[in-house]
């Protein structure tokens, strides 16, 4: 049969991870029970490898073809993916959430799991926007001599750490991409299996969960227990220090921009509040903008995200290639110029006008994008009081998620409104109305110790086989031109370059898709790993 196992990353905040094994493996190892430990142990050396650089993974499920396998692999890959992708938008995706997927080939002889560990490892760095190392690349000390993870070919020694150069990498990744999909919090209650003491992951149950009892330093849990040690309130979280609740009022986040709020510390749990933002509508970015669920949106910073160091386009691409409505031009597609050859999507069109180039980021349907990815992001500015909503213009008083008015005044002088119009309490202040002191609560309440652990979820599928890991406007004439064939567009270099028609002229519309793309999707897709990475 075919074993399927669903995880996902933490220490982000949301993705999932997933091993799919073909019927070869199961046949081999001969029983369910003996394929899904063998998996665990796999996933579990995966969640190792990369928790020194805050990330996370746990397996949250299991699919086991038992007779035979849901695709016919292959010998050319290309063919053998473009199978599993529909696979997994079909068959996978409407049963179990997932941001990432890979389709690895392997031989597994070895009963020692680190190497699978270390290729899944590998596959899932290229996913996250790594690069593989260079000879000044450092991992770890000169004596350790422990092999790297993201290195290109393997050696004798098992990869244990990643690189300096990966480290910079994944920071680079998550400031410049923002993968949204990997930001979310996952359930603990979804790992595959059950509560388990010494996983490292808080879970029903349990008061704390350092990990093994070797791997434990926290001195305020018993590893082997994974109860609190006597005496303390807590083991972990933004509200916890040296083993007791940080007095009512501590800061725990600290607001990042001006649509954000700052969270406090209730003086009753370990865990900082849930993450709040100003009120809708609110002016930010010194007038540019106004606040929506706490971004500042703009097409300048949308186009960043899309294409990097790119720029808005000229008016003009806004004027000649939208469907819209004159009014609402500035919110449908967004045209951008300059930056990445390619866009995080992997495929784009392009028009000049003039001298002027417009880019469009678009996407294939089954590579599981937001539909609006390509659009100009809701909540943009498109005038005073003006928002982009629905892909129109319209003003703010009129859209329901705005409100019509502050709701301020039934905070009592102790708390401001909040993006879900509830009140967000000054510190010291307990919601729902600021009225009464939290220091009151702590008096007559229980204090709360568990502590909430974080995390992302990406979908790591393995097969025994080959790796896998808006509103779009159709528009005549499609052209397939390939990318560098780097992994991820953050590494690409030189953008499209501008044409160089004379006079004021439309050329043709033209779409570009990466001829490899399905390789080497951003959270999507990964590259495949031989015996050379």
């Amino acid at each position: 049969g075919h074993c399927y196992y669903h995880g996902h990353v933490m220490g982000l905040e949301d993705s999932s991870v997933s091993v799919s094994l073909c019927s070869g493996i199961y046949k081999k190892i001969g029983s369910k029970k003996t394929v899904e430990a063998r998996v665990l142990e796999v996933a579990n050396h995966v969640d190792k490898l990369y928790r020194p650089v805050g990330v996370r993974v746990m397996l949250v499920g299991m699919d086991i073809w038992s007779y035979r396998d849901q695709i016919e692999v292959s010998s050319n890959p290309e063919i053998t993916l473009g199978r599993f992708l529909e696979w997994r938008q079909q068959r996978l995706l409407p049963r179990i959430k997932h941001d990432n997927a890979q389709f690895i080939i392997l031989c597994d002889h070895n009963s020692n799991s680190i190497g699978v560990a270390s290729t899944i490892a590998h596959e899932m760095g290229h996913n996250l926007g790594l690069s593989h190392d260079h000879e000044n690349c450092v991992c770890g000390s000169s004596r350790s001599k422990k092999g790297c993870i993201m290195s290109e070919s393997v050696s004798i020694v098992y990869p244990e750490l990643f690189s300096s150069c990966s480290q910079q990498q994944l920071s680079m990744f998550l400031e410049e991409i923002n993968p949204e999909c990997l930001l979310d919090k996952p359930s603990t209650n979804r790992i595959y299996g059950g509560p388990v003491c010494g996983n490292a992951f808080l879970e029903a149950g349990e008061e704390c969960d350092c990990g093994t009892f070797q791997e434990c330093k926290n001195p305020c849990c018993n590893a082997t227990t994974c109860k609190l040690k006597e005496g303390a309130q807590c083991a972990e979280g933004a509200c916890c220090h040296n083993c007791q609740l940080k007095p009512t009022g501590s800061l725990c986040r600290s607001k990042t921009g001006d649509c954000d709020l700052a969270e406090y510390c209730s003086g009753l749990s370990a865990s900082c509040p849930a993450d709040a933002y100003t009120q809708n509508g609110l002016p930010c970015n010194r007038g540019q903008g106004y606040c929506f669920n706490g971004q500042c949106p703009s097409r300048r910073q949308h186009c960043k995200r899309l294409w990097g160091p790119a720029e808005v386009a000229a008016d003009v691409c806004f004027h000649r290639n939208g469907n819209c409505k004159k009014t609402d031009q500035s919110c449908g597609t967004l045209f951008c110029t300059g930056g990445w050859e390619f866009p995080i999507t992997s495929k784009k069109s392009y028009y000049s006008i003039g001298n002027n180039m417009c880019n469009e980021a678009t996407m294939n349907p089954e590579d599981n994008y937001p539909a609006d990815m390509g659009l100009v992001p809701t909540g943009t500015k498109c005038g005073t009081n003006m928002v982009c909503y629905d892909q129109r213009c319209q003003d703010m008083k009129y859209v329901k998620v705005y409100g019509p008015n502050d709701c301020s005044d039934k905070c009592n002088n102790h708390g401001v409104c909040n993006h879900e119009r509830k009140c967000h309490c000054d510190p010291g202040w307990a919601p729902p109305y600021c009225d009464v002191q939290q220091t009151e609560l702590a008096e007559s309440g229980e204090v709360l110790t568990v502590s909430l652990a974080l995390g992302a979820l990406i979908l790591l599928v393995l097969i025994i086989g080959s790796l896998m890991c808006c509103i779009k406007k159709h528009r005549p004439k499609k052209y397939i031109q390939s990318t560098s064939g780097q992994t991820n567009p953050m590494f690409q270099s030189g953008s499209v370059k501008n044409s160089s028609c004379n006079g004021y002229t439309i050329s043709t519309p033209t779409f570009v898709e990466s001829s490899s793309t399905q390789l080497s999707k951003t959270l999507s897709y990964a590259s495949s790993r031989a015996t050379t990475g």
